[in-house]
């Protein structure tokens, strides 16, 4: 099982076994992993969500597919929750609970959920046809303890911090033997108070809504109901994907043939692993105006591990040092991309350095035991900005080892940066100085621009200075000189001899030249460069002594 961005942190698990290690090796020991707190506050999930609540919201079903480390780490059942409480009527139907292992969910706190499903279809009848079936629908981006059933999972499960509202006609838990038994709509209709059809029971809390009229029996459980209900299922509890698509395709038919509109039509949401709830599942499945699939795809971004680190500030610094803290912090998410948990520990174990000590500690804080890809995919660009992930990148989706990260598709774990033959590292550092430096190289060159003029040596006017500060390349091709304010770091190194500086302004002007040139050109600077070009970025031109 992928570790990382997914889970892992059970006391046995890839980050315990990383943290044994290091103790014995004297190294670092990894940081915690994310907390539940910190992962649904976070840009990228919170934005996921939102999509999710505004097609359901809109009267569309979902169904919603994770990579399966995700669920058997606990962050799925996470974000279910997480999602489902935003609703005014969740109902969240019980699983076939044949068996309960303990699994950690929350980097903090623990998450008991049910054992995965060993009647799982095999990978090839799971995904066959998936590239047909699942273009039918519209593809989009992004145990409580008042449960009916909690108190059969209450001892084995750790409550949410902020339990969904209960449903109405909630009856007594049944036992673990009845809930095996119980089909997907029998569980529905004991979780709904009935005996009978579950979806005429929905159709009838509909047409109340709709009418705007209150039950006759006079019972507080049979008010009028404030929102259309959401029937929540968990693929990863139940046993017959067929069940799960049959009941979908069938509440589809009867909302549609009693004419229930968008603002008042139950919806259902199907959370899911592939194999869980194959393509073949749906049949031909309904109609893409009120089913949406959405896949935990392109959900984290560089944004989300950037909060995540800044959220773990370090001691005070100087500016120098401050800025070196940025530019590692860069190095850290750039590196680590939509492994958040990796970028947590790597910014523990490395406090900057050069490829070698970044190499060095990566494979410490990286997972031993995993694999490295197989990376053969088309590299399209397509696949990165797109809603899901394409046919040829399910398999390895599914089992957590690429996702979409800040448009690029990336694997989750970077054991392929190990490599010392390997590029790759280079170029990730080096567009991680980029994003930082770059900008503060052309605020001091304009900066020094601002100067130029006062700074002329007699004799010298400004079109003189312009013209010498032509490159090679414009002066073969006979290109006109640039403006004073297009002037680039080499060109006004070019023409510095014209004028009158201090031998400190020459130098950092040197710096900062030299620096922007290994940057264009992919070549990382090395640390005492970085503490250079630091040191000069946060110096005035003109008040050398100010710092």
């Amino acid at each position: 099982m992928t570790a990382g961005l997914w889970g892992g942190n059970e006391p046995g698990g890839a980050h315990g076994q990383q943290g044994a290690q290091a103790r014995e090796r004297g190294a670092a020991v990894p940081a915690p992993p994310a907390s539940e707190r910190d992962l649904v506050r976070l840009p990228g999930p919170r934005r996921h969500l939102d999509r999710l609540e505004r097609d359901l919201r809109s009267g569309r079903s979902c169904v919603w597919y994770f990579p399966d480390p995700m669920v058997d780490s606990g962050r799925a059942e996470l974000f279910l929750r997480e999602l489902y409480a935003r609703f005014e009527e969740p109902i969240p139907v019980p699983g076939t609970v044949t068996a309960l292992a303990d699994r950690t969910g929350d980097r903090g706190s623990a998450v008991v959920i049910p054992t995965q499903r060993s009647t799982t279809p095999e990978p090839e009848a799971a995904f066959a046809g998936a590239s047909n079936h699942f273009a039918l629908w519209h593809d989009d981006d992004g145990f409580d303890a008042e449960d009916p059933y909690g108190a059969l999972l209450g001892s084995l499960a750790a409550a949410p911090a902020s339990p969904p509202p209960p449903s109405s006609h909630r009856g007594a838990a049944p036992g673990v033997a009845a809930l095996a038994s119980m089909s997907l709509g029998e569980r529905l209709a004991k979780e709904l108070g009935v005996t009978g059809d579950p979806l005429s029971e929905l159709v009838r809390r509909a047409d109340r809504l709709r009418n705007d009229v209150s039950g006759d029996d006079g019972l507080e459980d049979d008010a009028l109901p404030s929102a259309p209900p959401l029937i929540v299922v968990r693929g990863w509890d139940e046993d017959s994907p067929e069940e799960m698509g049959r009941l979908l395709r069938t509440a589809h038919a009867v909302f549609r043939d009693e004419g229930l509109g968008a603002g008042h039509r139950p919806r259902f949401l199907i959370a899911a692993r592939m194999g869980d709830l194959p393509s073949t599942a749906f049949g031909v499945g309904p109609s893409h105006d009120h089913v949406t699939l959405h896949w935990w795809w392109r959900v984290w971004t560089r944004l989300d591990s950037e909060v995540l680190l800044a959220w773990r500030p370090r001691p005070n610094a100087g500016a120098a040092e401050a800025l070196l803290h940025r530019v590692t912090d860069a190095v850290v998410a750039e590196v680590c991309g939509p492994d958040i948990d990796s970028a947590l520990a790597l910014r523990e174990a490395w406090k900057g350095g050069d490829l070698d000590s970044l190499r060095r500690a990566l494979a410490d804080i990286l997972p031993s035991e995993a694999a490295v890809l197989d990376r053969t995919w088309p590299r399209r660009m397509s696949t990165a900005h797109a809603s899901a992930p394409s046919a040829e990148l399910r398999d390895a989706w599914s089992t957590g080892a690429v996702d979409s990260w800040d448009s690029h598709v990336r694997p989750v774990l970077s054991h392929h940066l190990l490599d010392p033959d390997s590029t790759e590292l280079r170029t990730l550092v080096c567009h991680a100085q980029n994003r930082v430096l770059l900008p503060l190289v052309d605020e001091a060159r304009t900066a020094f621009i601002d100067l130029v003029p006062g700074l002329l040596r007699k004799e010298i006017n400004l079109d003189y200075f312009r013209e010498q500060a032509r490159s090679q390349y414009q002066v073969k091709k006979q290109l006109p000189a640039a403006p004073l304010v297009e002037l680039e770091v080499a060109d006004l190194q070019r023409a510095s001899r014209l004028l009158t500086l201090t031998t400190e302004q020459q130098r950092r002007l040197d710096i900062l030249c030299d620096a922007r040139n290994f940057l264009s050109h992919l070549q990382p600077l090395a640390y005492r460069q970085l503490m250079a070009v630091a040191q000069a970025l946060i110096s005035d031109w003109v008040a050398d002594d100010v710092e």
